[in-house]
């Protein structure tokens, strides 16, 4: 009796700190400190480097990270809460310092000598290391294109900020360019509509995820163009959200909206946004 209590009384010990909490405490990460301007990293040959600046800064996502060592040019894309590039020393580079320089999308100018944001001190290898490193570089996992943006920004903020959905779930596209954008439509595999972008300041539309679209990547398209405006992912689901989504489905086309679906609204939307571009392009031929 007192070995059983013992073990008790040791198990509410050990315990304590979880009851008390309602749960373990997960120690908090800080998010990756920018790359210092001048900063000086070390390397060798076949070593990926991780090149991180502050999200803050306007202009960054899409800029390149260029350097004669390096495999391929690295690409700075939103992770928030920071904005970072991934390059690849190349397996024959010799020993020395190189300069890294971070320049607009498409690399320096032709024969342009840019100033060099960070250098990379590459170290020597033994021949036995040389030889292993072009396996090394083949194991290494492919840079991801996909950005990870903050989740109250309005989707896209790029062509490859990619947001999951869920089939039958309402999404807002937002466009920047209001004259330009304007009465353009949108096409997209897993919408069930082909969404017009209405507006003033900043032009907007809704589009609803197909209740039968299959799990993984889709793109969205200006219609009659191959330009891919915005990416994103259909989520898994069970079979019974399936099914309940296909049934909300059919209710609408039967005249019964659904509060979370595209009903007559879009229609009488789609109405008075034709009207509207016409107005608006009336005015526009008035002060021609």
């Amino acid at each position: 009796m007192r070995m059983r209590v013992g073990v008790v009384a040791v198990l509410a010990v050990l315990l304590l700190p979880a009851v008390a909490g309602g749960a373990l405490a997960v120690p908090a990460v800080d998010p990756p400190a920018p790359t210092p301007e001048g900063a000086q990293l070390s390397a060798r040959p076949g070593e990926r480097l991780t090149f991180t600046v502050a999200s803050y800064l306007p202009g960054r996502n899409g800029d390149w990270v260029v350097s004669e060592i390096f495999v391929e040019h690295g690409t700075l894309r939103m992770n928030d809460p920071v904005i970072t590039a991934v390059a690849t020393v190349a397996c024959d580079t010799p020993p020395g310092v190189y300069p890294v320089e971070r320049t607009g999308p498409g690399g320096p100018a032709k024969g342009a000598k840019g100033d060099a944001w960070v250098t990379v001190k590459v170290a020597d290898i033994g021949e036995a290391e040389r030889k292993a490193c072009p396996g090394m570089v083949a194991a290494l996992p492919p840079d991801q294109p996909e950005e990870r943006w903050p989740a109250g920004d309005s989707w896209p903020q790029s062509s490859w900020d990619v947001r999951t959905f869920r089939p039958g779930e309402r999404v807002t596209l937002t466009g920047s360019d209001a004259d330009l954008m304007y009465g353009d439509t949108l096409t997209s595999p897993g919408f069930t509509n082909r969404p017009v972008m209405h507006g003033a300041k900043a032009v907007m539309t809704v589009a609803v995820i197909r209740c039968d679209a299959e799990p993984g990547l889709y793109k969205v398209r200006w219609v009659g163009t191959d330009q891919v405006w915005a990416r994103y992912r259909v989520a898994r689901t069970h079979d019974t959200a399936r099914r309940a989504c296909g049934g909300e489905a059919a209710k609408t086309a039967t005249g019964q909206a659904a509060a979370w679906l595209l009903g007559a609204g879009t229609a009488a939307l789609a109405a008075a946004g034709a009207v509207t571009w016409v107005l608006v392009r009336r005015r526009r031929n008035a002060f021609r």
